[in-house]
């Protein structure tokens, strides 16, 4: 059985919630979590909580997972678009079929990263700035999936995100209910 991995770059300022909590959801699937430093290994989150990795960014390539996440918080978000790297691992990824999903202030990320032009977008309300941009479809809805990229409003919707992630690199919707239904979350 082929196993699905699914990559979550975590960088100074990152919302804990939106990182953990689908990490957390990922394992109960059964999926393969690679949590990967962007900058370092021991990563303080935009709460003060701090995150050890298993990783740097720089040791994995797109081949190595089938979805990569990118968690929302300030200055977390901000700090992942201003990374050469994480703009990179983002093209090879979209540029191979994998899915690019961002959560909160994270779809910015991949905006500017120039994958979601003319994407069904959505992200934390402060990002409602993309729908006065004419190359954007931003929805507001609370998580959106147009091809590969999927986003999500922000922690509250943690849950639905992951579920999501999970459904696009191929997980069975039974499976996914199951899980839910085990962790008492509604979907």
């Amino acid at each position: 059985m082929n196993e699905k991995t699914v990559c979550i770059l975590l960088i100074d300022g990152f919302e804990e919630v939106e990182a953990l909590m689908p990490a957390d959801i990922f394992k109960r699937l059964g999926l393969n979590v690679i949590l990967a430093g962007v900058e370092s290994t021991k990563i303080r989150g935009a709460h003060d909580f701090f995150i050890a990795t298993e990783t740097l960014l720089h040791d994995i390539s797109f081949a190595d997972f089938d979805a990569l996440m990118l968690p929302g918080g300030l200055p977390g978000a901000i700090n992942l678009r201003n990374s050469a790297a994480v703009t990179e691992i983002i093209h090879q990824a979209y540029a191979n079929n994998k899915i690019c999903a961002a959560i909160c202030a994270a779809p910015v990320v991949l905006r500017d990263a120039g994958i979601a032009k003319d994407k069904r977008i959505t992200g934390y309300p402060d990002t409602e700035q993309l729908s006065r941009d004419p190359n954007f479809r931003y929805t507001g809805n609370d998580v959106e999936r147009d091809g590969n990229i999927i986003t999500a409003k922000g922690m509250g919707k943690a849950a639905a995100f992951a579920f999501e992630i999970a459904r696009a690199i191929g997980i069975a919707e039974e499976k996914i209910r199951s899980a839910a239904e085990n962790s008492f979350i509604k979907i």
